[in-house]
């Protein structure tokens, strides 16, 4: 997605790494000029220490994407999710991480078929976009751990570059 905005903010550097950083957290524009966690105001000052930005270039930020139609849309709209990784093994669930080869067509599906067979079920899947992400990993949450079998045949996968275990 990034790919298909990011040019909005290509004369303006450091409000594309602001824009960046709010589409890479799910953190909402609001109508009223706020920045939202969910329901939950996250003061200019705040995103600007994280970035060592000032605030007002925050604001300007935030007042751009309210101006510009396509980016309005998809920053008044934006959600933070949870992210069980790190979570995940102490509750009891299964946690891989799947580096892919770049572009790799299909990966998902071929891993989710493979956890499916062995009637193990996905919790969770998050797909990080290389477009934000440099290193974009696929992580898969199970509901129980994947048996050390399994984890070889899917580093046997086309596309498959890596696999970790948390």
């Amino acid at each position: 997605m990034w790919g298909k905005i990011e040019h909005y903010f290509d004369e303006y550097p450091v409000r594309k790494q602001i824009a960046k950083t709010l589409l890479k957290y799910g953190l909402k524009v609001s109508e009223d000029m706020k920045i939202k966690a969910g329901d939950i105001e996250v003061p200019y000052t705040k995103i600007a220490k994280a970035l060592d930005v000032d605030r007002r270039v925050v604001k300007e930020t935030v007042a751009m994407i309210l101006k510009v139609p396509e980016l309005k849309e998809i920053y008044t709209n934006l959600e933070p999710t949870v992210h069980m990784k790190y979570v995940g093994r102490h509750v009891g669930y299964g946690v891989i991480e799947i580096e892919p080869e770049p572009r790799a067509i299909g990966i998902l599906a071929k891993i989710a078929q493979k956890i499916a067979e062995r009637d193990i079920n996905i919790v969770q899947v998050v797909a990080e976009d290389p477009e934000l992400y440099p290193e974009a990993t696929l992580t898969i949450i199970t509901e129980k751990p994947i048996p050390g079998d399994l984890i070889n045949e899917l580093s046997k996968l086309e596309g498959v570059k890596r696999i970790s275990i948390y």
